[in-house]
């Protein structure tokens, strides 16, 4: 259904010279979901600003005693953004969604506000990145799922000219604390 929505969209706007339905149609795009595919095949490095970038995370699940939580806490995830050479990233980088892919399931956060830095971001959903070398951000409340899988993560970014990027951490075991 949204491959033939996107493809009427893109018919309609290469025979339209109305200029609102453009601007509505680049918003459209823009909030789209990504498929499962893009995601697995989302690359493991990227080039930004003439910075090489990787993705690093961290999964666990807290199984400490406790009556809050007799079968342990939800999956949390901690991801991390660095460039190789360990220099400032790229200025505008901003950080808007994460998946963390097991099997057929998919944990999908796009809600990354809150507090990063000590500063809480109320108005954005995105991590702003600042100007630092390393870019790092922790979600809780996930799936149950098991320690000891393997899952991948996937995380969208976008530079300051607006272009977004895919960047994957493929194999990242869950553990249990």
């Amino acid at each position: 259904m949204n491959v033939i929505l996107s493809l009427m969209l893109a018919s309609i706007l290469t025979a339209s010279p109305f200029t609102p339905l453009r601007a509505f149609a680049a918003q459209a795009k823009q909030d789209s979901s990504v498929s499962t595919r893009d995601l697995r095949n989302a690359p493991t490095m990227i080039v930004v600003g003439n910075r090489t970038l990787r993705l690093s995370a961290e999964l666990w699940r807290d199984f400490m005693p406790g009556p809050a939580r007799p079968d342990g806490s939800p999956l949390n995830v901690g991801v991390r953004i660095t460039s190789d050479d360990k220099q400032l990233l790229p200025t505008g980088l901003r950080m808007h969604r994460i998946w963390v892919l097991y099997g057929e399931e998919i944990w999908d956060i796009s809600n990354l506000r809150g507090e990063k830095s000590g500063l809480v971001q109320e108005k954005d959903q995105w991590v702003g990145c600042g100007v630092t070398s390393l870019c790092q951000f922790s979600v809780s409340g996930g799936p149950r799922w098991e320690p000891g899988i393997y899952v991948d993560v996937v995380v969208r970014l976008s530079d300051s000219e607006g272009k977004e990027h895919l960047l994957r951490a493929p194999n990242q075991r869950v553990i249990a604390t």
